[in-house]
């Protein structure tokens, strides 16, 4: 169990966004560390806040969302664990460019942007590490814009379902994918453009189809027969 900022320091050594900084400036870019833990519903910030953290996820999820100026549209993705935020932004942005609020109860560390976006500009292995990054999130959301198009709710709330499965998934040793957090009816209907009653219901066929487990909230599927044709 983690306990102290040095101990936080010693786990994100270890992890793959990390381990490219050398010893001197993981050590500058960790001096004004901060690690909280937060509840479920908490807003670490908002759209329009000054953009002044980069954050890093070490428990739980957290739910970036952005609406457009008719308020019809909602952008929305998921951090879970050992995966930073915002990339978005970066060198450009003196604001926030969505509202980050936390899915499930988070421990989450932050360090000063201004430091971070200083670091990766002067270590070339840590600015390719970024841009990889930012080109997954890119291609990320162009396929999920994709797959969203579409008239029928069913086919939305599958889709969803499959974005959870991506974002969120862990493999089981039968081969299919549990989302190992609390996933309300309610957010499948936000991100699905539809209402609670419609992703429940779909929801419902597809556990008597045999397609999902829906048990204490937490979804468990094959994502390559989740369907209800």
């Amino acid at each position: 169990m983690l306990h102290s900022e040095d101990t936080y320091r010693h786990y994100l050594r270890q992890l793959p966004d990390f381990r490219d900084f050398t010893p001197e400036e993981f050590t500058k870019l960790t001096h004004d560390l901060m690690v909280k833990t937060f509840p479920k519903g908490q807003v670490l910030f908002d759209h329009g806040d000054l953009r002044q953290r980069f954050y890093f996820v070490i428990k739980g999820v957290v739910r970036l969302e952005r609406q457009d100026e008719t308020g019809n549209f909602s952008f929305i993705n998921y951090v879970k664990a050992t995966k930073g935020f915002p990339y978005r932004g970066l060198y450009t942005d003196e604001d926030y460019p969505y509202t980050a609020t936390a899915l499930t109860p988070i421990t989450i560390a932050s360090v000063p942007m201004a430091t971070f976006e200083a670091i990766i500009a002067l270590n070339p292995l840590v600015t390719r590490q970024v841009i990889s990054q930012m080109s997954q999130l890119l291609n990320q959301m162009e396929n999920r814009l994709q797959k969203l198009v579409t008239s029928s709710a069913t086919s939305r709330v599958v889709q969803v379902l499959r974005i959870f499965g991506t974002d969120m998934g862990e493999k089981t040793p039968e081969g299919d994918v549990l989302i190992p957090y609390p996933i309300t009816l309610i957010e499948l209907a936000r991100l699905s453009g539809t209402t609670r009653e419609t992703a429940g219901q779909v929801v419902t066929k597809l556990e008597v189809a045999g397609k999902l487990t829906y048990n204490k909230k937490r979804f468990r599927f094959d994502p390559n027969d989740l369907n209800l044709s």
